[in-house]
Parts: C-alpha cells; sequence; structure tokens
C-alpha cells in the first residue's frame, strides 16, 4: 500500500494506493497518525481513487482516522471512490457521518 500526500494550508489530501487489508493497515495507521499528531489539520481528505480492495480492517483505518480527527475539532472527507469501496463503504453506513466531496 502507497500513500502520498498533499498539504494545503490546514487541509491535507491523502492519496490511497492499492490494497487496504489487515497487513497494509498497520503501517497506513502509524503513517496518518503521525500526520494527525504533528500538524493542526482542519481537513483530511482520503482519495481512494487507486484503491483495489478493502476490507473490514480497512473500513476500521477510516473509521479510527475519522474519530481521531473529530477529537481535534476537523474533519475527514472521502473523495473518488471505486466500485468495490462504495459497496463496502454503503453496506457500513459511514456515508451517513463522512462526507464524499469532488
Amino acid at each position: 500500500m502507497d500513500l502520498d500526500f498533499k498539504i494545503i494550508g490546514n487541509d491535507i489530501c491523502i492519496k490511497l494506493r492499492g490494497e487496504i487489508d489487515e497487513y497494509s493497515a498497520r503501517s497506513l495507521r502509524a503513517d496518518i497518525d503521525k500526520l494527525i499528531e504533528a500538524q493542526g489539520f482542519r481537513t483530511m481528505t482520503f482519495d481512494m481513487k487507486d484503491v483495489t480492495f478493502i476490507d473490514s480492517t480497512g473500513l476500521g483505518l477510516v473509521l479510527g482516522r475519522y474519530k481521531k480527527l473529530k477529537q481535534q475539532r476537523a474533519e475527514l472527507l472521502l473523495k473518488n471512490i471505486p466500485t468495490q469501496v462504495d459497496k463496502v463503504f454503503r453496506t457500513s453506513g459511514i456515508y451517513s457521518f463522512v462526507p464524499i466531496v469532488k
């Protein structure tokens, strides 16, 4: 799993690539948490365009970052959701509290 990010002011966009599963979620969680703790972001956007697979562990990764950001009065946003990822997200109900942006 790869991630690239771009910081613009108080906002960060993280581009995720590949599979988000039990194996990759550990390192992603650590990398993203370092960014959250080091910066005072207003919004964090996960660009999911190049994610090829996500399972319940990946969903947990997203939900955990949502909670962590919420504690800091920041917002998590999602964009470019592939069909397979969308199915998992819709089933989970995540869209009721994590918005999709263009």
